[in-house]
């Protein structure tokens, strides 16, 4: 076990503060004793929180831990006061143990990586940073700004494929409505009146006999698709293979392309802006990308930057790289200013992205009409044929 202790020496004249191994509370007390201290409180160290805090909720945590900050609180009173202000129990317990960390002689950033679920990989290299740096104030409230953007952004893209998987809904919904209620009482009618009927009909009443009778099949079988194409995502050719179809993927794939590189132009910059190194930028950027496809060729980019090469010209041998980005990033280069042009081209491509889920949803409601129209006029055309002769066929 792990304890964060406070303890006295023999005069009592110092205070000294630390974390120690020990298996028992009252083993942790004999080490202190041992090491000529006198223990005045003694703590276990809690487990790190599992779960993960809604992104709007650690943006009013480091807006108010910035706030805090900047009034001139210390770093362990403003994580006392947010520890008791946070309404979330995952950014509570974190609050308090980064706390209890940092009164024990670690650092915020160290302490902060004790809980990956609270706080993410960015978060910790900026706040890093700022504390070689100074200027903690200017960057927590610069990371509230990026989470605010990310977690709009991240609503965009959830919104452009909230639309497509309606539309598939309902579609499914409304052919499985025919297949299984509606022919099947044409069938028995045409049924009992024995009459030859014409090919689409009998299309479409052998589709509706063959699910009504393999219906559980079906679904065992799709159920199996499923579970094969999330395993083999989480592999490594699976997740490349599948992403980078996604990219491709007819009217969402270029919002969700446009949405990624929004999100690294807009990471690269915070890091890049709060002084971390292009390489550890690029690293940290990596796991906000969300698709493999994307993150494999940044892994190419980031080996050629090692090597000396600069950030444009190894983004643009890529061709998952948007030339805006490519061409962005080149004049910051050439103008000392980075970080504000990676800002211009993750604004450029933000608005792109509100635009194309815009589009999308406006022209989905017209092509949903127009699918649905069509395949209730084949049903009807095929099912109605026969009605058209159906007093010659009674008359038999």
């Amino acid at each position: 076990m792990r304890f964060l202790y406070e303890a006295t020496d023999e005069k009592g004249e110092r205070i000294y503060r630390g974390v120690l191994e020990a298996e028992t509370p009252q083993g942790a007390r004999r080490r202190l004793r041992e090491m000529g201290l006198y223990p005045l409180r003694l703590e276990r160290v809690r487990r790190p929180p599992r779960g993960r805090v809604p992104l709007p909720e650690l943006v009013l945590f480091m807006e108010e831990f910035a706030t805090l900050v900047g009034a001139g609180v210390s770093v362990t009173q403003a994580l006392h006061t947010l520890s008791l202000e946070s309404r979330h129990p995952l950014l509570k317990e974190a609050a308090r143990g980064v706390r209890e960390r940092v009164e024990g002689g670690e650092g915020l950033a160290q302490a902060m990586g004790q809980y990956p679920e609270v706080f993410p990989p960015l978060v910790r290299a900026l706040v890093g940073a700022a504390e070689v740096g100074g200027a903690l104030e200017v960057v927590l409230r610069r990371i509230a700004e990026y989470l605010d953007k990310s977690h709009d952004l991240r609503e965009k893209v959830r919104t452009a494929l909230l639309y497509p998987s309606f539309v598939v809904a309902v579609l499914v919904l409304v052919v499985a409505v025919l297949l299984l209620f509606v022919i099947p009482v044409f069938a028995r009618l045409y049924g009992a009146a024995g009459a030859e009927l014409p090919w689409p009909t009998r299309f479409l009443i052998g589709t509706s006999s063959f699910v009504r009778q393999n219906g559980f099949w079906l679904l065992l079988f799709l159920a199996g698709l499923v579970y094969f194409l999330r395993a083999y995502h989480q592999t490594p050719g699976g997740a490349r293979l599948i992403d980078g179809l996604l990219l491709r993927f007819p009217l969402v794939g270029p919002i969700l392309h446009k949405a990624a590189m929004a999100r690294f132009a807009r990471t690269l910059a915070t890091l890049y802006e709060g002084g971390v190194l292009i390489t550890q930028a690029l690293e940290a950027t990596r796991n906000t990308l969300g698709n493999a496809a994307l993150a494999e060729a940044l892994d190419r980019v980031l080996e050629r930057v090692v090597r000396g090469e600069s950030l444009s010209a190894a983004m643009g041998r890529e061709p998952l790289f948007l030339p805006i980005l490519v061409r962005l990033a080149l004049v910051g280069e050439e103008a000392g200013s980075l970080d504000q042009m990676l800002y211009q081209a993750a604004f450029h491509l933000e608005r792109e992205v509100d635009y194309g889920v815009k589009r999308l949803s406006s022209s989905i409601e017209p092509a949903l009409t127009v699918v649905l129209g069509g395949i209730m006029l084949v049903v009807a055309l095929a099912l109605y044929l026969p009605l058209f002769d159906l007093s010659r066929i009674l008359r038999r």
